[in-house]
């Protein structure tokens, strides 16, 4: 049996692992979680009470020797680094939820720890794929060349857990999967609490990625192509965790990687780069040397 350690219980993604794997079984005997840690004591017992969790410790590193991998789940990406490394350096398989880290350094330092250990490390939104995400991609293999995009999803650009790191990444990684990994430009404008994103490719395919911060919560995206359109709702929901942690389980048990090293650095970087943009007036900003300054120290 696969023992998973939990580190971080304030993301409702804790608790969504740790009911798939614990109460609904999803993995029948082969996985389970058995360990968890949270900032906060007493949410933390709630969530290790709901999802069957059975031993709470008061110090992430107690978790060595216990368990076999790691789910790292703290709101706040400048904890991620500081959380995986120990974990990696170990060489016990680490998924990092989004985003795999906010700054730079620390993307590369997990990456760099990964590839020397021999490590598994994988991080990635459930909205890439999801159900939902995927009937879109399927609708869009009948409708030719995809030249413009609309993707839209919430984010709070002021959150206390890295400003638009914390969601923001959902939706560029939905664009990533719908349109491509070869993000040239983002720009960026802001009005109000929202903020809209041109984001151009190499193939000169042109999205608006529209952030919505006192809009209605909602994730969803249009493609227009050379012969037709595609379009759908993207669900947040339990769904998209169960086809999510059987990615990371199936990654783990083999210790084949479901993302590549730049696929997983990929939409921080983009985040970056819409801030650059934002901050020099809506500019366009390459995101490619945001990448090559992360593997800089990885």
């Amino acid at each position: 049996m696969l023992r998973i350690g939990i580190v971080g219980s304030d993301n409702s993604h804790a608790l969504a692992y740790a009911t798939l794997l614990n109460v609904e079984r999803v993995a029948g005997d082969d996985a389970r979680a058995v360990a968890i840690w949270g900032q906060d004591p007493e949410h933390t017992r709630n969530v290790a009470f709901k999802g069957g969790i059975e031993t709470i410790v008061t110090d992430p590193s107690e978790m060595l020797g216990k368990v076999d991998a790691v789910f790292v789940e703290d709101r706040h990406g400048d904890l991620h680094a500081e959380h995986a490394l120990p974990f990696l350096e170990q060489g016990l398989p680490v998924f990092i939820d989004k985003p795999l880290a906010i700054s730079l350094a620390d993307m590369g330092r997990l990456i760099a720890a990964a590839n020397a250990s021999g490590s598994f490390l994988t991080s990635f939104s459930s909205l890439r794929t999801d159900a939902t995400t995927d009937a879109i991609a399927a609708q869009a293999a009948s409708i030719g060349q995809i030249r413009v995009a609309h993707v839209a999803g919430p984010c709070d650009f002021e959150s206390v857990y890295g400003g638009p790191f914390f969601y923001a990444t959902h939706a560029v990684e939905i664009a990533l999967g719908l349109i491509g990994d070869d993000l040239v430009t983002v720009s960026a404008a802001r009005s109000g609490k929202n903020v809209v994103v041109t984001a151009v490719w190499a193939d000169e395919t042109i999205a608006a990625i529209a952030y919505l911060s006192d809009a209605k919560y909602h994730f969803g995206a249009t493609l227009y192509g050379t012969d037709g359109v595609a379009s759908g709702e993207i669900l947040a929901n339990h769904d998209g965790y169960r086809t999510a942690i059987g990615i990371i389980l199936d990654g783990m048990t083999s210790g084949a990687r479901p993302f590549t090293d730049e696929q997983m650095v990929r939409p921080v970087a983009a985040v970056h780069a819409i801030q650059q943009s934002l901050a020099i007036g809506g500019g366009p900003v390459e995101v490619a040397p945001l990448i090559d300054q992360a593997f800089s120290t990885a």
